[in-house]
């Protein structure tokens, strides 16, 4: 996994480059919108801008969790990280929610747009300067393990794919007066579903999401090597701030190991961790007649 510094530094970089281009992408989109009375291109447009809003998120996120632990935060301020995705997620989803209403509203209106191919070149251009934000911030976040830049990625994506059906309606449905409103709807309804998506990481992220069964066999597996007295573990709970991870776990050791030497052990396998994974532990030491009776109580 990278290092939360090189996550900092790349969603800077593709922070910056998204504000930019999408600031100039929103200018564009509003003029022409407006010129043409057209409700799909304007919440397009909108669209357009959150990216650049959300891009902001991404590096004030970056920011904050590079922040040091603290007397109030002892394990960082990585989880600012999981805060901005949800942040994205719900200002897309906002968006969507909005763009829906006000397309409904036109669609029932009866109210048309004034067809042009200045409409149709703009959201063509639009949809091929976005898919290319979207393959790069893809690329940065799958290769830096970085959500923030994949829940940026998506947004790029749906304002790709938004522009495009706009892009290809206007240009085969110019006699149609209802089509601007109805294909709002449809890009509205592709907001909404890309937000929901990018919602369900972080939220399991923050309810506490228990550690993959690959993650639960490494860490047994590393523990038993570390000491032959360890007889089983179990009771493993993983809990994530960033780049930091604390791990607690119960291991079972023989009835007549001492105090001393169980200590030694129980050190042992939090040196084992942190070196070998990266996790800061805390190993809570029990006789193996304990899990026995546990076992037959239950």
């Amino acid at each position: 996994m990278q290092s939360f510094h090189e996550r900092k530094r790349v969603g800077y970089l593709e922070g910056s480059v998204s504000i930019f281009v999408n600031t100039a992408l929103f200018m564009v989109k509003i003029v022409v919108g407006v010129m043409c009375n057209s409700i799909a291109v304007i919440a397009d447009a909108v669209h357009t801008l959150s990216d650049s809003l959300t891009s902001i998120v991404v590096v004030v996120g970056y920011r904050m969790g590079s922040k040091p632990p603290d007397k109030e935060h002892p394990f960082g301020h990585g989880r600012a990280e999981v805060l901005v995705t949800l942040i994205i997620a719900s200002m897309l989803f906002m968006a969507g929610l909005d763009f829906t209403i006000r397309s409904l509203e036109k669609f029932l209106s009866g109210e048309s747009y004034i067809f042009s191919w200045l409409l149709v070149t703009v959201m063509a251009v639009s949809a091929l300067v976005k898919e290319g934000l979207a393959l790069w911030a893809f690329w940065l976040g799958k290769k830096y393990n970085a959500q923030p830049i994949l829940a940026d990625a998506w947004h790029h994506r749906s304002d790709a794919i938004a522009s495009a059906l706009l892009a290809v309606a206007f240009a085969f449905g110019r006699n149609t007066p209802w089509l601007d409103s109805a294909l709002g709807i449809v890009v509205s309804a592709i907001i909404i579903v890309t937000s929901i998506n990018i919602l369900a990481e972080p939220f399991t992220e923050l309810l506490g999401k228990a550690p993959t069964v690959p993650e639960v066999e490494r860490i047994v597996d590393l523990v038993k090597r570390t000491s032959p007295l360890v007889l089983s573990v179990h009771h493993i709970h993983v809990h994530r701030y960033g780049d930091h991870v604390e791990v607690t776990l119960h291991i079972h050791l023989p009835d007549n190991t001492s105090l001393s030497k169980a200590h030694e052990v129980a050190t042992a396998v939090e040196e084992a961790l942190r070196r070998e994974l990266g996790y800061e532990a805390t190993v809570h030491v029990e006789p193996v007649s304990a899990g026995r009776l546990r076992n037959h109580t239950d």
